[in-house]
């Protein structure tokens, strides 16, 4: 099954904060979520505690770390916030309260 893979609003805005090189090896790592929503057994975790299933994604590129969390509806993979390892204590709480499945810009 193919999924397609949606960033919302918030995840584009986190993704402009990188350098242009960093943004694009983490869209082509997010990309691969297209054929399967789970690519990396060891770099995903499921979120606990959210009203719906959310999923992190890690990325190491050098000596960065990142965290893509991702929430799946039907066959449509949401990139819901794209940051820095050191901030993903604070996004957590936020997740809590966010609206699954996002609106998404056409």
């Amino acid at each position: 099954m193919k999924f397609k893979v949606e960033f919302t609003k918030r995840a584009v805005k986190d993704l402009k904060r990188f350098s242009s090189d960093r943004q694009r090896q983490i869209v082509m790592q997010t990309i691969e979520l297209e054929n399967n929503p789970f690519p990396f057994k060891n770099k995903i975790k499921r979120i606990q505690g959210l009203k719906f299933p959310c999923y992190r994604l890690r990325i190491d590129l050098d000596s960065d770390s990142f965290r893509v969390f991702y929430g799946i509806e039907n066959d449509i993979v949401f990139i819901l916030r794209i940051i820095a390892k050191k901030d993903a204590d604070k996004i957590l709480k936020a997740l809590k309260n966010i609206k699954f499945p996002p609106d998404i810009p056409q």
